[in-house]
């Protein structure tokens, strides 16, 4: 299996659909990273943030376009983040990271 390709940071202004690198245009796979991945932390959150890459069908090249996906006991948040690597942090605002309320069945049993 070939090695990965190095992550790209950047932005999206309107739309994101053509690989930089190669051409393809017919959008991405995803996968996502532990935020936390590599941290030495005896305190394990109740909420890991993952970010969110998307990945050339094509070339395999991958790119980091700043999404981050918070995931706690309640379900899971997308949050769009600056292309930075502090975690879910979006534009210097912790308020982004904040958990998600239960979720409210509208159809009761």
């Amino acid at each position: 299996m070939p090695d990965l390709k190095e992550i790209i940071s950047l932005s999206v202004e309107n739309e994101f659909h053509t690989c930089p690198e190669c051409g393809y245009e017919r959008g991405f796979h995803t996968s996502f990273i532990n935020t936390a991945q590599g941290r030495d932390n005896a305190v394990r959150s109740t909420r890991e943030v993952f970010r969110v890459i998307l990945i050339c069908p094509e070339c395999g090249a991958r790119y980091d376009v700043g999404w981050r996906v918070s995931v706690n006991e309640y379900g899971s948040r997308f949050v769009n983040a600056p292309v930075d690597p502090s975690p879910c942090v979006p534009h210097g605002s912790p308020a982004a990271c904040l958990p998600v309320p239960p979720r409210q069945d509208k159809h009761p049993p």
